[in-house]
């Protein structure tokens, strides 16, 4: 057996030495550069090998490798930063945009590179066929996920149906109204599984017409809290689902006390009231609540002397002069430049409730709901205030994903949920 070893006893495929010696002794190490585009067994772009007195070990190997690829509308569905030939890659489509086959697609590392470029086109929804007597808005030449269109009946006809639709992956959601010279009315209420109406009820309801539903202790309503009456049908009920999770002990409350106590297990909607010990004050809600086995925020006791005041800090007109801070609870009001109107705020411990402000931010309120792809049926025609969410039930054999509710904000529903 050889005493030395030379690198002409070996070749590289796709590599080369980094060193100019050209023979080793036993036990010494050389190391060698795999091209671009080629990597050693683990991913690195260069490797060692050992002379032994059998000669050289391990074999010298590069493969083909890709990189990573910067994607466009789409996003990897694997962290890895290097893939070997035939190594196949999936990747899904931002919200709002597909592929051909869909929300996503793969890529297969092969010799020349990836095997294609992925794309992912912007969804629009087609421009939907409108009957003369409505009248919709904005008019565009095509409209893309999240777009919003609002409806008006011509001639004095009464609406049926939402007032707006949104733009979705799926279409436009919910259906379309129409305009009726006629509605009719709706007969009492139907009755809730696990709840109740939360009013006093009528014996013929208007279209448009709005009744208001509460589970019954212990349940969680999954949909909407109100239905309403269109053309004589009444919208879908929401569904009260019994919740099993209670929640653990009433929590401590730091220089206070909660006021009346049962013995655990707390169920889904009980409540515990608090109260601070003397010379503090409470900041907050005064009771807590358990929902879904967790308790809602505690309210804070503060030590009354202190309770920090509140500076009146705005350029109003009619305020008074001499007075620049409020104490704890103290109230005031006031009036905007140019504004009839008064507005008042409370000083809660340092902080204007609601805060002090003249400029004007107008909330949207965003249009139903959309009834997604193989959820429970959950149609609507109310319009929703900006910040509320609705919770999604999937049907039979589906799964929830990307969230569990939507949220209403800016005008839109946002945070899709898909049932697959």
């Amino acid at each position: 057996l050889s005493e030395i070893c030379s690198k002409s006893e070996i070749t590289i495929e796709n590599g080369f030495f980094s060193e100019y010696e050209q023979t080793y002794s036993i036990n010494t190490e050389t190391q060698y550069q795999c091209k671009q585009g080629y990597v050693t067994p683990d991913g690195k772009p260069s490797g060692t090998i050992t002379c032994l007195k059998s000669g050289w070990s391990p074999q010298p190997t590069c493969i083909k490798s890709c990189d990573q690829p910067v994607f466009e509308n789409a996003k990897a569905k694997s962290n890895g930063t290097w893939f070997k030939l035939n190594d196949k890659l999936d990747y899904e489509c931002d919200d709002g945009y597909e592929s051909q086959d869909g929300r996503g697609g793969s890529i297969v590392c092969g010799n020349d590179g990836w095997s294609h470029k992925p794309i992912c086109y912007e969804i629009e929804c087609k421009i939907p066929e409108i009957e003369n007597t409505l009248n919709a808005q904005p008019k565009k030449d095509k409209y893309k996920v999240g777009d919003v269109l609002k409806f008006f009946c011509t001639q004095r006809l009464k609406r049926v149906g939402p007032d707006s639709v949104q733009c979705y992956d799926f279409g436009w959601s919910p259906s379309l109204p129409t305009c009726k010279e006629q509605t009719k009315q709706c007969s009492s209420p139907p009755q809730l599984l696990n709840g109740k109406v939360n009013e006093t009820q009528k014996e013929n309801y208007e279209h448009n017409d709005l009744v208001e539903y509460v589970c019954n202790p212990r349940f969680l309503m999954k949909g909407f809290n109100k239905i309403q009456c269109v053309d004589g049908q009444w919208t879908d009920l929401p569904i009260c689902i019994e919740v099993e999770s209670t929640c653990g002990e009433i929590p401590e409350l730091e220089y206070g006390y909660a006021v009346e106590t049962s013995d655990p297990p707390y169920h889904h909607g009980d409540s515990v009231e608090f109260s601070c010990r003397e010379e503090f004050t409470m900041i907050g809600k005064k009771s807590i609540t358990c929902i879904s086995g967790l308790w809602t925020q505690l309210p804070q006791c503060i030590a009354t002397n202190e309770l920090e005041k509140c500076k009146f800090n705005l350029p109003l007109h009619e305020t008074n002069p001499y007075e620049i801070e409020f104490d704890h609870n103290e109230n005031v009001s006031y009036r905007c430049k140019g504004k009839l109107e008064q507005k008042h705020s409370t000083c809660i411990n340092g902080r204007w409730d609601p805060k002090l402000s003249c400029t004007e931010v107008q909330m949207q309120s965003c249009p139903p709901p959309p009834q997604i792809p193989n959820a429970q049926n959950m149609a609507t025609t109310i319009n929703f205030r900006d910040g509320e969410k609705v919770s999604v039930i999937c049907q039979d054999n589906y799964v929830i994903q990307d969230a569990d509710e939507l949220v209403c904000k800016d005008g839109r529903w946002q945070s899709i949920p898909h049932c697959v």
